[in-house]
């Protein structure tokens, strides 16, 4: 067969590279991608697999009026909450002042109209140019969030074979392109139901895959044994998570309080911070790097967003050795679980609950459905119940999150993974 892999954040997503890198072993394989991001797909794109460029925006009067209604009236998942978390980091991004405000208003607007408009309806209203080579591809498969609208728009027209890997476990809570004329895989049976009930997707249109960036586990537990400590202490891992600049900010005084708690209540221990690797100011860490039980662990970044499979093996084992792992609201939080790690989201700590706070970072959809509603025993609510903890992490009750997490997924290695997304 040929499948055509329909990417973004090619650079970022390591796994994803490496499932086409498996698919390619067996297959042949285009990648699709918008001219905008065709230096950073030709930077990383496995040796022997094609590259096409999508050519379908068509920048009609009719295109840029039915954008508009759809921005204003569109459909959004049930977890309200998190999608307009989204929006308000998007808007808060913008580096123009007036762009920026513009943006905020919109949202206001959107929050209050009627909400009418559900994604295929908007496809279906897109014009688009034909312009993309489809030729000879027997399967498409994309992730969340979709690349390109105008070309998903015409592959469902044309009813070209889709399948649409959920690719983050917040996906279906914050995104809206879910269409129910393609079929999503997801990671495993409680993200398929948040597909289904956020996102009203057809269950009959919903099946489950696996994690592909939970291979690297996989990956990481065949060579557990031989790969050498990389701190001689004894240490709490802490994973960054926040690009907002002023939440940043709020995330490193958490961590300076942590540091603190540490040196008073368990001074044989570190503090281990890994920066958020999309994060492009990592300037804004430094002051954690001048406290004296306080590492920071930054040897992972490269010209760009891609990280080394070497270094995130060695994030895992950088988690298995940890006594305890910390952090607000990442994936790293569920990863850790697969080890014998206790891990611990951070809840308190902030100033507000409203708008784009820290409080609304930590209690996004996923990591309370998750996490947080599962285990609320590892949920930290204070520095007094900080101290608690960090005086007791071998407590059997910590790791009652591991051992319910690991229950949820079947951890594949790339080529089965691979070969389950194409067959399912």
């Amino acid at each position: 067969m040929k499948i055509g892999f329909v990417v973004s954040f090619f650079d970022f997503r390591n796994d994803v590279r490496r499932v086409i890198a498996e698919v390619a072993e067996k297959h042949e394989v285009v990648i699709f991608g918008r001219p905008e991001n065709r230096e950073e797909i030709l930077r990383h794109l496995p040796k022997g697999i094609e590259f096409r460029l999508i050519n379908e925006r068509k920048n009609s009067v009719w295109n840029r009026l039915w954008i508009k209604l759809y921005i204003l009236f569109k459909r959004i998942p049930e977890s309200r909450h998190n999608f307009f978390l989204m929006e308000l980091f998007k808007a808060s991004i913008t580096p123009d002042p007036a762009v920026r405000k513009k943006n905020y208003d919109i949202i206001e607007w959107i929050r209050r109209l009627p909400k009418v408009l559900s994604y295929d309806a908007y496809l279906k209203g897109l014009n688009y140019q034909k312009g993309t080579d489809l030729t000879h591809i027997d399967q498409f498969v994309c992730f969340t969030a979709i690349a390109d609208d105008f070309l998903m728009a015409r592959l469902l027209r044309e009813k070209k074979p889709v399948k649409v890997y959920v690719y983050s476990w917040d996906h279906a809570c914050k995104h809206v392109c879910f269409s129910e004329r393609a079929q999503y895989l997801c990671w495993n049976e409680r993200i398929a139901e948040d597909v289904m009930q956020l996102q009203h997707i057809p269950a009959s249109q919903v099946k489950v895959v696996g994690a592909s960036q939970f291979a690297y586990i996989n990956e990481f537990r065949q060579v557990q044994t031989s790969l050498l400590r990389t701190y001689p202490f004894k240490y709490i891992y802490m994973g960054c998570a926040i690009g907002v600049v002023d939440l940043v900010k709020e995330e490193v005084e958490i961590a300076i309080s942590v540091a603190q708690v540490l040196a008073k209540n368990r001074p044989d221990l570190k503090l281990v911070v890994r920066p958020y690797p999309v994060q492009s100011n990592w300037e804004l860490y430094h002051s954690l790097r001048n406290l004296p039980n306080v590492v920071m662990d930054d040897g992972f970044r490269t010209l760009d967003l891609s990280v080394k499979d070497s270094h995130i093996l060695e994030k895992f084992e950088k988690m298995a050795h940890a006594e305890a792992f910390f952090h607000l609201g990442t994936t790293m939080g569920l990863e850790a679980c697969f080890t014998d790690t206790p891990s611990f989201i951070i809840d308190y700590g902030y100033k507000t609950k409203e708008g784009l706070s820290l409080y609304s970072f930590i209690h996004q959809y996923q990591n309370d459905r998750h996490l947080i509603d599962i285990a609320p025993q590892n949920a930290v609510r204070s520095e007094a119940h900080l101290a608690e903890i960090v005086k007791d992490l071998d407590h059997a009750t910590y790791r009652l999150l591991n051992e319910k997490v690991q229950a949820q997924y079947q951890i594949k290695s790339f080529r089965k993974f691979s070969e389950d997304l194409l067959a399912t």
